[in-house]
């Protein structure tokens, strides 16, 4: 196009594309017509869908605490590359014989590594802040509907089965941890008790929650010591006192002889004759245990102690008589009665040295108690721990064993892929027209723009400064307007049987695309 001083308006460029009317429109025919061409040679692609929802469990946490830590995004990374692992894979490429024939066969290499570019999915995420994921589509992109369908369940069973399977057994094994460690803590736990009950046993009376039963103890063993003491000086007065009486005698032997006391032996057979007849006399009339009876036995037991000692013979310088023998026997009693405070006065201060020894261990003893008791309570509270999560683990494995847990659920089933998803027959032929229009508009401006010939006066004028003096219009005959009428109808015809075409091809690929 020759460079005019006035730029060029609408009409000069409506005039422009009536001109170049057959560049645009056989460009933008060859451009469509070779994207028809691919949009229905291309093998067409199906794709199946379906959508997962991810349940949270049924029961309040506040009822079963879970024992997985939940983490929706990193739990399905982690599943994906479960289900979407190669053996897996593979074992549905066998069973459905996928990539094994057709175009299938001509364009996979790997079948599985095909596959797993074959296979999409798409998280859905709430609306919420921040975002969380509440479930996820599954799809899977081949050249067979019906197996792409198959294929598509079958992942859609694996993401549901697997999930089940993965966090039953990771319910599991936090079960069993808890368990291990429960029994490691009860081991410790009866270990602890054993030392505890052994240095009991070994310190028994030197705990501390023996020390008031032992200041109770000492308490009682001094009144009882302070008691014997003054038994012990009774005794000790009382045996003073006796053998005091016997000095007396010794110095003067008529005091020991009463009115009623038999001085020889002798007299004492006499007296013990008299006393065993009277003693027969009365049991004639009375029983044993009448008092006249008693008495009289007791006199007989007293003068036959009186014989003994008059037998054996006593001190030298005391007289023989009932009262001296009465002295002796009671001078015996009192030192038997010494000997035995003394006895029990050793014994009673042994006891009160072995208390106030627990006493004085107390201390010590209450520090190593400390220390055993407090690694008790340690374990003990461990254990305890353990238990209630060991329990409530096992709680939350039977609500995972139930289904009751986080689950998957499928919202939507894998569906039949009625039309390909590419190639898009209806945008890629509309696409094709499109762009074969621009295509047509641009080489029409180029070749306009290498074009030299002169369509209107203001064209003469810009290349020649001399005006136009005169102006002869076109000589056009008969025949002239004959064939450019014949060109006019061709023209209208062509570009209504290309349009007839094109919206046939639109409307064949919208209902069969």
């Amino acid at each position: 196009m020759p460079n005019l001083s006035e730029a060029p308006n609408l009409f000069d460029y409506g005039k422009m594309l009536f001109r170049r009317r057959r560049t645009i429109f056989f460009t933008a025919l060859v451009v469509w017509a070779v994207a028809c061409a691919l949009a229905w040679l291309l093998p067409p692609r199906y794709r199946s869908e379906a959508s997962i929802l991810i349940e949270n469990t049924t029961v309040p946490k506040h009822y079963v605490l879970p024992n997985i830590e939940s983490d929706p995004e990193q739990e399905l990374q982690t599943l994906q590359q479960r289900v979407l692992s190669r053996s897996r894979l593979q074992r549905i490429v066998d069973d459905l014989h996928l990539y094994s024939g057709g175009v299938a066969a001509l364009m996979a290499g790997d079948a599985v590594g095909t596959m797993r570019k074959d296979i999409g999915v798409e998280l859905t995420q709430t609306a919420s802040k921040p975002p969380q994921l509440s479930g996820f589509t599954i799809s899977y992109a081949g050249y067979n509907p019906r197996l792409v369908q198959q294929v598509a369940s079958r992942l859609t069973s694996l993401f549901v089965e697997e999930n089940l399977r993965a966090r039953r057994r990771q319910a599991e094994n936090t079960t069993e941890f808890l368990d291990k460690q429960l029994r490691d803590a009860r081991a410790n736990l009866d270990q602890q008790t054993q030392k505890v009950n052994a240095f009991k046993a070994q310190f028994i009376g030197q705990l501390p929650g023996e020390l008031q039963s032992n200041l109770q103890i000492l308490s009682g063993l001094q009144i009882r010591l302070q008691q014997a003491n003054e038994s012990l000086n009774r005794s000790e007065q009382q045996k003073l006192y006796l053998t005091s009486m016997l000095s007396a005698y010794r110095d003067a032997p008529s005091l020991a002889g009463g009115p009623a006391a038999p001085g020889t032996p002798a007299e004492v057979d006499a007296e013990l004759l008299r006393l065993q007849s009277l003693l027969a006399d009365l049991k004639s009339r009375y029983t044993d245990k009448h008092p006249a009876v008693l008495q009289v036995n007791d006199e007989i037991a007293k003068a036959k102690k009186l014989k003994a000692e008059m037998e054996k013979g006593g001190d030298s310088g005391l007289p023989v008589s009932r009262a001296v023998a009465e002295i002796k026997s009671q001078l015996k009693g009192a030192d038997l009665d010494v000997r035995n405070r003394r006895r029990e006065i050793a014994e009673l201060q042994y006891e009160m040295q072995r208390y106030e020894n627990r006493l004085n261990e107390t201390p010590v003893r209450e520090q190593q108690l400390a220390d055993l008791t407090r690694d008790y309570d340690q374990s003990r509270q461990a254990y305890a721990d353990l238990l209630g999560k060991k329990n409530d683990s096992a709680i939350a494995t039977d609500l995972e064993r139930a289904q009751q847990g986080q689950q998957f659920t499928v919202l939507d089933p894998p569906s039949f892929p009625r039309s390909p998803y590419f190639p898009n027959r209806v945008r890629v032929t509309l696409g094709g027209l499109a762009l074969g229009l621009v295509a047509g508009f641009a080489l029409a401006f180029i070749r306009e723009g290498l074009d030299d010939s002169i369509h209107a006066e203001k064209e003469v004028s810009a290349i020649s400064k001399m005006p136009v003096l005169i102006a002869i219009p076109p000589l056009t005959t008969a025949r002239d307007i004959s064939r450019a009428h014949s060109r006019w109808v061709a023209e209208v015809t062509c570009a209504a049987v290309v349009g007839v075409i094109m919206a046939t091809s639109a409307v064949l690929a919208y209902f069969y695309g």
